[in-house]
């Protein structure tokens, strides 16, 4: 049997209660030479029984059992076993509608696109198979030549939604030296990955249809509205991976380095000093916070972040730092 013509990677951990469903909407694809790899990433209830049993009736799907690394391990784990010519990424608990590869496939291939790229609906926790989107017939397609004006300035602006993972099939020959940072368990991991993808790739089609039904879960790090421990600690790793893989290598594109910093100085400062102050009554977080902004002030990486701060977040950053939280409360409205 030859190789799959994409490689669907799923990391599995703790989800016995959506992955069963996020399963059968990749079998139920229209398309249908793929291999879905399951990263099981050591979990403890049911998920690996839920898989065994697509395995069991369906040789497409694959199993990779491994010790609990985090997500971005995991997708690390599916990245080195991949096959197929394309390698499509979802969310254990997320769907896709039943025509998602096919029409991904059929743009990246009239196109000859590195990268296709569908739209993204959010669901319901209780959201259902039998409620998923129906294919468009009328969809438009369109390449773009440039990624890295076109994505931020055209695709971005239009659909406001960022170019998470999961909305791309990829060439996997363009991805074959990009891994996620396992440093990253559980949050920043895709922004990364994309800004290295976005820099290696000559083009991209944007199609119109839903590829990606994005459950919103309780349990999710990003979209619970609290402030996870998770996103704050990240920054620990973020700082020093974009001043070493971006400021200091050869060859980097100057629009794609602004974009870059750009967003690391808005989120930065979102999840260093506005969130702590604004979400965290505890304290811990704002001190683990701080402690991160100490280790880097005054250092070339945090420099390349601060200059790009206004007057106001500089004075709060000080304000932070000297722990004058109180005061940072009673102006929160303006952080």
């Amino acid at each position: 049997m030859g190789a799959p013509k994409i490689t669907v990677i799923i990391p599995i951990y703790n989800d016995e209660l959506y992955l069963s469903d996020a399963l059968e909407s990749i079998r139920r694809q229209t398309f249908t030479d793929f291999e879905c790899v399951c990263v099981n990433d050591g979990s403890t209830d049911k998920s690996e029984e839920i898989i065994d049993g697509f395995i069991k009736n369906d040789d497409r799907f694959l199993k990779i059992n491994k010790k609990n690394g985090g997500v971005s391990s995991a997708r690390n784990a599916g990245l080195d076993n991949a096959k197929g010519e394309y390698v499509f990424f979802m969310d254990h608990d997320d769907l896709v509608p039943n025509y998602a590869l096919q029409k991904l496939l059929a743009a990246a291939e009239k196109f000859n696109a590195d990268m296709s790229r569908g739209r993204m609906t959010m669901v319901a926790e209780n959201f259902c198979l039998k409620d998923l989107p129906k294919e468009n017939a009328q969809g438009k397609q369109r390449r773009f030549d440039n990624p890295i004006i076109d994505l931020k300035r055209r695709t971005l602006i239009k659909y406001r939604r960022w170019c998470w993972i999961w909305l791309c099939l990829f060439k996997r020959k363009t991805i074959e030296s990009v891994r996620f940072v396992e440093e990253l368990r559980s949050g920043g991991e895709d922004n990364l990955f994309m800004f290295d993808v976005i820099g290696r790739i000559k083009n991209y089609v944007q199609i119109d249809d839903i590829t990606a039904c994005h459950r919103f879960s309780a349990t999710s790090v990003t979209l619970n509205g609290e402030l996870h421990p998770s996103l704050v600690k990240m920054y620990a790793t973020i700082i020093p991976y974009v001043y070493e893989n971006y400021t200091l290598a050869n060859g980097i594109d100057k629009r794609l380095l602004k974009w870059i910093y750009g967003w690391q100085a808005r989120n930065a400062y979102k999840f260093l000093i506005r969130r702590p102050v604004c979400k965290n009554r505890t304290g811990e977080l704002r001190e683990t916070a701080r402690e991160i902004l100490m280790k880097y002030n005054n250092t070339p990486e945090f420099n390349e972040i601060i200059k790009r701060w206004s007057f106001r977040q500089k004075l709060f950053f000080q304000l932070f730092i000297k722990q004058k939280y109180e005061t940072l409360r009673k102006l929160k409205i303006f952080l």
